[in-house]
């Protein structure tokens, strides 16, 4: 994988060139969600916002409702985990270019979505991942290859959309493996407060169920040799540690429990 790091800038691009799909996909973000909603509506580029409403108990449904006639809301019956959402968004889409979204943002802002789309539009790269930042707290970001917040061209992921559909919470890590041979811009986005709630706060048992399936998808699709395998999953296991801002030994326990680490 080609990776290359950007500096902290705001790119403007071109009013006409309205060829932007975000895909959000949400599992009970009632508190957030119609936030995040504004703000891709309020960004030139992006004439399509796509919500994946992916089974919620809370009240995002109801929060859409005065956006409906503004974006495209796909509600599934039950939850199918964030890769089956997100795919579907990706069926639904019709631009050439797709930008992800997670649902549980805060203090986006228009700014940030151009920075993040403008290397794959001009071809300086396959896919764009953001690393956030709050300039209340620089020290405290987001480990980049757990980030959701991601720029392709559609044509890119057409084909993958059936193995998308099975990755739950590993999306990230999927799609990590499947563009590590291609150019990967890594995009800082510097927000003014904190950019997201603390994920364990959100869902009882998430911190559980992300961390087993993201471990799950790392051991299916990373292609290792023998011989460094010990040190890439240790690698892993640190970067999702630090990620989920608990130590490795929790994390360690959380995955493996009674088994051997």
């Amino acid at each position: 994988m080609s990776i290359v790091f950007i500096p902290v800038i705001i790119i403007y691009m071109s009013e006409s060139a309205k060829t932007i799909t975000c895909i959000i996909p949400a599992y009970n973000e009632g508190q957030t969600i119609a936030g995040v909603v504004e703000v891709c509506l309020k960004t030139p580029q992006i004439n399509e916002v796509i919500v994946v409403n992916d089974g919620s108990q809370d009240d995002t449904l109801a929060k859409l409702k005065p956006l409906a006639k503004k974006i495209k809301i796909i509600s599934l019956a039950k939850s199918r985990g964030k890769g089956y959402a997100v795919a579907q968004g990706i069926k639904a889409a019709l631009n050439p270019y797709l930008l992800f979204l997670d649902a549980d943002l805060l203090n986006l802002e228009s700014r940030h979505l151009y920075s993040l789309s403008r290397p794959v539009i001009e071809g300086w790269a396959d896919m764009t991942v953001a690393g956030l930042i709050s300039a209340q707290n620089p020290l405290r970001r987001t480990y980049w290859r757990f980030c959701g917040q991601r720029c392709f061209q559609k044509d890119s992921l057409v084909p993958l959309i059936k193995e998308i559909e099975k990755t739950n919470y590993g999306l990230e890590v999927f799609l990590n493996e499947k563009f590590r041979e291609k150019k990967m811009i890594i995009v800082p986005l510097v927000f003014r407060s904190e950019y997201h709630f603390v994920k364990q706060k959100k869902q009882k048992d998430w911190l559980m169920a992300y961390a087993r399936e993201v471990w799950q998808v790392f051991q299916q699709t990373v292609s290792v040799k023998t011989s460094p395998r010990k040190k890439v999953k240790s690698e892993f296991l640190h970067g999702l540690a630090d990620y989920l801002k608990i130590s490795y030994q929790r994390l360690k326990k959380i995955i493996f429990e009674d088994l051997e680490g």
